[in-house]
């Protein structure tokens, strides 16, 4: 039952009060306490029945008052290194802030607009300027991943039980077996790709028989709930970024790797029509086989979530021709796409009430909403985080910290590949991991240059100097 707003005020009170407590003695617990309960957040219309404004709690409120310090922080104190305030990657995320709050002026539905630009400004405010200040500390990079791997596993487990009573072969009953903590498995699962790379490199590395058997633990309870998923978006993407990641491992030279990726690059662009009449022809359909299940994702002539996801792109391009320079506006499409679609490439899913979704790619979607510069930027800061640690990865020696650099690369890979075919950055479950390995790489750039503002040494033994903790 929904709860009544007496009963929802008693459980706010006491926790914002210790929330409050915990941001005035350590931010850095705050941030760590907030990605474990990441995993475990509820939309506020879930908890009260209520379908106005709607929040992911209790992350989103905990994340704008994380916002606030830090505007507090820029403003009046300076509590950012310079590095790291001037460091590309911050620079290009400043810049993709500014354009959606210059579009969300602009925007079809400017109410709509402004409330995406809140979020991605308390997401990028938290998941990526804190941790980056945090993360010099080689503790808190673990940390990080350990936390919001804590709070998935609650959700797995509880997947896991819950498809376990309706039979493990059910696939259609698997897709929705992770609500009330995400609301379908293609995030769910990309969630647990992103989360793989890593954890598996520190399993592989050194610690105590207890962390050994914690770690090996979570790894197969994900392992086990990425397949159970179904999410072939996901499978595919952890598929693509482990090959690329099995690349960077060999470190060939840089000038080898870069002629590579373009010959890769212009042979897919050549075999572009070729791979569409061959995905056209193809008729399998999701099953409950992993191997039939995986090949129904090229099939684009009878499966209907693939027919519909192709509706959904095509629209998003009519969408940007209409308005290709500053787009409908952030967060818009869904509202505002039902009139590009054409009875021809309808699909028994699509819908005409804005209640269905995006644009299912993360790209077109910004594209659509944003116009040829969102979309520009937002390629920009995905190129550039990936040619960053891959970097980082040529730098350092082949070790924990190397590998675990190389890890973090290939599981924002899995979501470079995935935002292909879905869009998740609107939900602080993605969020939290994309801008939170792009702060992760950041650091480590930083730390690699060894710049005089920020002695290694001294941060590695008290990361609270580097930080906002209190």
């Amino acid at each position: 039952m929904p709860m009544t707003g007496s009963e929802l005020l008693i459980l706010i009170i006491p926790s914002a009060l210790a929330v409050l407590l915990l941001a005035v003695l350590s931010l850095e617990h705050l941030l760590l306490l907030t990605l474990f309960l990441v995993p475990l957040s509820l939309q506020l219309s879930y908890i009260t029945g209520s379908t106005g404004i709607d929040l992911s709690v209790p992350t989103e409120p905990v994340l704008a008052l994380v916002l606030l310090i830090t505007l507090f922080r820029l403003i009046v104190t300076g509590g950012f290194p310079r590095t790291l305030l001037r460091h590309p990657m911050t620079v290009l995320i400043g810049i993709w802030l500014l354009w959606t709050f210059f579009t969300a002026v602009t925007s079809a539905m400017p109410a709509v607009s402004f409330k995406t630009l809140a979020y991605r400004l308390w997401f990028t405010a938290g998941f990526y300027l804190v941790i980056a200040s945090l993360a010099y500390s080689e503790r808190f990079r673990t940390r990080y991943i350990l936390a919001f791997s804590a709070g998935l596993a609650v959700v797995v487990v509880y997947f896991i039980i819950r498809v376990q009573g309706a039979g493990l072969l059910n696939q259609q009953f698997a897709h929705s077996a992770c609500y009330p903590f995400y609301r379908d498995h293609t995030s769910f699962g990309a969630s647990m790709a992103f989360l793989l790379p890593p954890l598996a490199v520190m399993l592989a590395g050194k610690g105590s028989t207890g962390r050994k058997a914690m770690l090996a633990l979570i790894v197969l309870l994900f392992a086990a709930g990425f397949i159970l998923s179904y999410s072939r978006a996901a499978w595919v993407s952890l598929i693509a970024a482990a090959v690329a990641g099995l690349v960077l491992w060999i470190r060939m030279p840089v000038r080898m790797l870069t002629v590579s990726v373009l010959v890769l690059t212009v042979a897919l662009a050549l075999s572009a029509n070729l791979i569409w009449q061959r995905m056209d022809s193809t008729t399998e359909d999701s099953s409950a086989d992993l191997e039939q299940h995986l090949r129904s994702s090229a099939n684009i002539s009878t499966d209907q979530s693939n027919l519909e996801r192709i509706n959904r792109w095509k629209c998003a391009l009519r969408m940007f021709a209409e308005k290709p320079h500053l787009g409908w506006g952030p967060g818009t499409y869904q509202f505002q796409y039902a009139p590009f679609q054409k009875a021809s490439e309808r699909t028994d899913i699509s819908t005409d009430f804005g209640d269905a979704g995006n644009a299912h790619s993360e790209y077109l979607g910004a594209l659509s909403e944003t116009g040829w510069p969102g979309a520009l930027i937002f390629l920009s800061i995905t190129f550039t985080a990936i040619i960053t640690g891959i970097r980082c990865w040529y730098r350092e020696k082949r070790g924990p910290s190397g590998y675990f650099v190389l890890a973090l690369v290939t599981g924002l890979m899995t979501y470079a590949v995935h935002a292909v075919m879905n869009s998740f950055l609107d939900s602080d479950k993605i969020a939290a991991l994309w801008w939170g390995f792009i702060a992760l790489i950041t650091a480590t750039d930083i730390g690699q240059r060894r710049e005089p503002e920020i002695p290694q040494k001294r941060v590695k033994d008290k990361p609270d100097d580097a930080g906002l903790s209190q």
